[in-house]
């Protein structure tokens, strides 16, 4: 165990970070030292001095760093601030929020529940504490947490947008429905509330809610970027009714105006991507640990059938499935960018060491003490080599598909997370799927025998070979419980929540044949990136 650092050296160290205007750093070094002594008369005093002049500055700075959305900055403000400010309920509330931003549910959960044993009624709070239980698959929880939050009117529609959410995980689909047109009728004109809606409708010509959608679409500028979740229900609406002239009109519409609001850049996927294959040009090992709990990692492109491989995998007793966590994501950026700032830009055994450490505690969180816990972030494949070297005991499973069904299956959804702004153009989409194919060639490279590929087409046509495949892959006990899917119980955020309640079936690659003359430039992009 590290030796703990003196509490003079720390107190100094606080004192020239107050001096040097760095109020996050001293306020922070301050606290550290009140956490072991909460009586230091030091400690006590530079927190009270920095008090009235570095509290507001520490919210301009998370502000500033939300607004940008450097939510581990803001995060780090924020901290600082509740710090300083305990007793203020606002700035736990703000961080509870930022937490959430960044999916750390656990942290977010401890955090509101700060404010609520204050304020047990506040609608904002129970929200944040409901959509935190939610993530770490506490369904009933939540559902308590956001009816709860019912009857205040500012609240009222966040509340019922939550239930449906919830309810639609659950595969409750007429409860969700019913919640959003709840929600829809305090506020007709949210665009995300329509989204919603549509995802739990199958339309006819004389649907309601269809003529409620063109009506909107009529009372405002149809090329504003908020208007975009509005097209894309308008999408579903017109695809159910077969018009696919006008479903993909709109369709584009809704893709180029997500696009617009992100402002999505490449570089931004591509220069992590690259800075893994130079910190690991070569494999890192870290030394076998006893640990009570094992990972399997599903990853892969999005919409590449990682939900279905998560229920297919919960369906074996002890196992825990967490949906899609950032915990890897979070630590892998953090260590990344606390190398880059090292003179010597490199890698060491200790990194790797305490890596895994950082895994092993984040997972835990959510794995509420099963053997097995399986985390299904798609996005994952961008840490293979991370996963490898820190953790020996994870089991990694990459999930492949037809380029042309993944490019389709991408281009028309809508997704919350702008860590997926590459989805909304055929060329951005063609771009990060050939990024995806360099990097996993390196994982493979890199680590050989870690990697197990799954493919989507496989799994649908023989399960029965494929799932006991995987099953020896992830080191569980097959059954044939592993062909009944639809029949896990436990909540799926993702999109595909719709489809997996279903029965394994063969047709879903085919979809986008209803639109192939529209399609024309996204297979174009697909063949010139060397995809198909």
């Amino acid at each position: 165990m590290p030796k703990k650092e003196p509490t003079d050296k720390i107190l100094t160290r606080a004192k020239k970070a107050a001096n040097a205007g760095d109020f996050q750093a001293a306020v922070t070094a301050f606290g550290q030292v009140l956490a072991r002594f909460p009586s230091n008369k030091r400690a006590l005093q530079g927190m009270a001095a920095l008090r009235a002049t570095a509290l507001p500055q520490l919210q301009a700075a998370a502000q500033q760093a939300q607004e940008e959305r450097r939510w581990p900055d803001a995060e780090a403000q924020l901290r600082a601030a509740c710090l300083l400010a305990p007793d203020q309920a606002d700035m736990g509330f703000a961080l509870a929020a930022c937490l959430m931003e960044q999916r750390k549910a656990p942290a977010a959960l401890a955090a509101v529940q700060t404010i609520l044993k204050k304020m047990p009624d506040h609608p904002q709070a129970l929200n944040i504490q409901g959509a935190a239980q939610r993530l770490m698959g506490q369904g009933a929880a939540a559902k308590q947490s956001f009816t709860a939050a019912l009857g205040d009117p500012a609240t009222d529609v966040q509340s019922l947008n939550n239930l449906g959410i919830s309810a639609r995980a659950e595969g409750a689909r007429t409860d969700a429905a019913e919640y959003y047109r709840r929600a829809i009728a305090a506020d007709p004109a949210n665009p995300a509330l329509h989204l919603n809606l549509s995802q739990e409708t199958t339309y006819s010509a004389d649907t309601p809610h269809l003529q409620q959608m063109r009506d909107l679409l009529a009372s405002k500028d149809r090329n504003s970027p908020a208007m975009a979740p509005l097209h894309f229900a308008l999408f579903k609406a017109f695809d159910d009714l077969g018009d696919t002239d006008m479903a993909f009109a709109h369709l584009e519409k809704a893709n180029t105006l997500a696009k617009a609001n992100l402002q999505y850049d490449f570089q931004k996927d591509a220069i992590p991507c690259a800075l893994s294959k130079v910190l690991l040009k070569e494999p890192m090992h870290s030394a076998e640990v006893a640990t009570t709990q094992r990972p399997i990692f599903i990853t892969g492109l999005p919409r590449t059938g990682t939900t279905l491989a998560e229920q297919i995998l919960a369906r074996s007793e002890g196992t825990r499935p967490c949906g899609e966590l950032t915990v890897v994501q979070l630590a892998v950026v953090r260590l990344m960018r606390e190398v880059m700032d090292r003179p010597q830009k490199a890698l060491t055994q200790s990194d790797i060491d305490d890596l895994g450490a950082e895994l092993r505690s984040g997972l835990a969180e959510y794995g509420d003490g099963a053997a097995v816990l399986i985390d299904k972030m798609p996005l994952n494949f961008r840490w293979i080599g991370f996963i490898c070297a820190a953790l020996p005991e994870a089991r990694i499973v990459h999930m492949s598909r037809d380029p042309m069904a993944v490019a389709w299956s991408l281009y028309r959804q809508y997704f919350d997370s702008a860590g997926n702004g590459f989805v909304y153009d055929p060329s951005d989409i063609a771009r990060f799927m050939a990024l995806h194919r360099d990097l996993m060639t390196h994982w493979r490279n890199c680590y050989p025998d870690r990697i197990f590929d799954l493919s989507y087409e496989a799994l649908v046509s023989d399960p029965e070979t494929t799932t006991r495949a995987l099953a020896a892959a992830t080191g569980l006990d097959w059954s044939e419980n592993w062909l009944t899917p639809e029949k896990a119980s436990h909540l799926v955020l993702t999109a595909s929540a719709r489809q997996i309640r279903k029965p394994i079936y063969r047709d879903s690659n085919d979809q986008w044949a209803r639109y192939e003359a529209q399609l024309a430039p996204m297979r174009a992009a697909l063949v010139a990136a060397g995809l198909i």
